[in-house]
């Protein structure tokens, strides 16, 4: 393989393609994360039910992946990625240009959530072919400190254009698109044989995996109960613009740049049942912080509990990504296998999460002003059960060894 060297570090050319491939990447989560709620309301005008109608569409590719990856698998992993990805900015820059409309957007949003549910998986396989064995957890954290930075860099411009030029959201979600496209170019410059020297299989379910499978869907509901209305909570009921939501997404970036690799390491030293347990408990009580911050404070302090709680939930979401990805790679026998199990997992956990948002909107709906409470109480519940099943979590005494 070849070796590039940048300074006094040597660095093999398909890890530096591949740190390229995310940091661009980072450019288009910078746009989603603080642009995509914003402009429903904005922009599109949509409603809490139709905001929550548009989540079946926009994960069924998620219940959908484990068939488009097998059906793809002879490209291999990183061909794969390359296609998802440029398949994906084509549809971000669809959604920026929509005018109005409920189903032009789910369009739109299936073919850019296409792409980066096909991707997810396939990214945490292929990072952990650059990791020596027992720094598995490190080297993830190290390649998303890489896409955090840049997303750090795009945040900071975004929020320059939003609150000095008023710049239209086309602009910033055509950015984002183009960033992504460029992020799938560079990936086909990657060795194909540089990830995976055996044909990946194509779809992993085995008995061994039980407990992952569960707890895949447990945080899966978990994530997407606050990935649909966190971002909804501050922009309606506390009345924030785009500018509100940069700055937090802004502040979560900087905080993850420095603490994804020592929740690496840490994952390391102190194992997967630990951290999951560690981050589900920050994550229940950040539940309760949605949830009741309003009704017990005065409105400025509400919004900073919720923005502190807003900023932990999406570091530490991560950090359960993260520790999941490890515990498959550790119980798995070899790294062919690993793809195709977290292929299957997401497909499982969005079995379960295509449907909750609606029904959680429904809840909320009912009363307008106080219905949001009970939607977080649910994700409490979701989180005591991550913490339960986390519990359960047994490493093999015989690590297995990596690519």
């Amino acid at each position: 393989m070849k070796e590039i060297q940048i300074g006094k570090f040597t660095i093999t050319r398909d890890f530096l393609l591949f740190l390229i491939a995310n940091a661009l990447l980072g450019i288009t989560m910078a746009v989603e994360s603080t642009s995509f709620a914003n402009r429903l309301v904005e922009d599109l005008g949509f409603t809490m039910m139709q905001r929550a109608s548009l989540e079946f569409p926009r994960e069924l590719p998620g219940l959908l992946v484990v068939f488009i990856t097998a059906a793809l698998a002879f490209l291999g992993d990183v061909r794969t990625s390359a296609i998802a990805n440029i398949f994906g900015g084509i549809g971000l820059f669809a959604f920026g240009l929509v005018p109005s409309g409920f189903w032009p957007v789910v369009a739109t949003m299936m073919i850019f959530s296409m792409g980066q549910h096909v991707f997810l998986p396939l990214q945490s396989s292929i990072s952990m072919t650059f990791a020596k064995e027992g720094s598995l957890g490190r080297r993830l954290g190290e390649i998303q400190s890489v896409n955090t930075i840049m997303m750090i860099i795009a945040t900071g411009v975004l929020l320059f254009l939003y609150a000095v030029i008023d710049v239209p959201f086309v602009v910033t979600f055509t950015a984002g698109a183009i960033a992504m496209v460029l992020a799938g170019v560079v990936l086909f410059f990657m060795s194909p044989g540089s990830v995976s020297k055996t044909k990946r299989p194509r779809l992993i379910f085995r008995r061994k995996y039980l407990l992952f499978y569960f707890l895949s869907i447990a945080l899966g509901a978990r994530r997407q109960i606050t990935f649909t209305f966190v971002t909804w909570l501050i922009v309606t009921i506390y009345d924030q613009p785009v500018t509100t939501v940069t700055t937090l997404v802004l502040i979560t970036s900087i905080i993850s740049v420095f603490l994804r690799p020592m929740l690496g390491i840490f994952i390391d030293k102190m194992g997967e049942r630990f951290v999951l347990v560690f981050e589900a408990s920050l994550l229940l009580l950040s539940c309760f912080g949605f949830a009741f911050a309003r009704t017990l404070f005065s409105p400025v302090v509400a919004l900073v509990i919720v923005s502190a709680c807003f900023i932990i939930d999406n570091i530490f979401s991560i950090g359960a990504g993260m520790a999941r990805t490890t515990y498959v790679r550790r119980l798995a026998d070899n790294q062919e296998e690993v793809s195709g199990t977290l292929s299957l997992s997401i497909s499982l956990d969005h079995i379960v999460t295509m449907s909750m948002p609606f029904f959680a909107a429904l809840i909320w709906e009912r009363n307008v002003d106080t219905g949001y409470i009970y939607v977080f109480l649910v994700g409490a519940v979701i989180s005591a059960i991550c913490i339960l099943l986390a519990n359960q979590i047994r490493i093999p005494q015989v690590s297995k060894k990596g690519s």
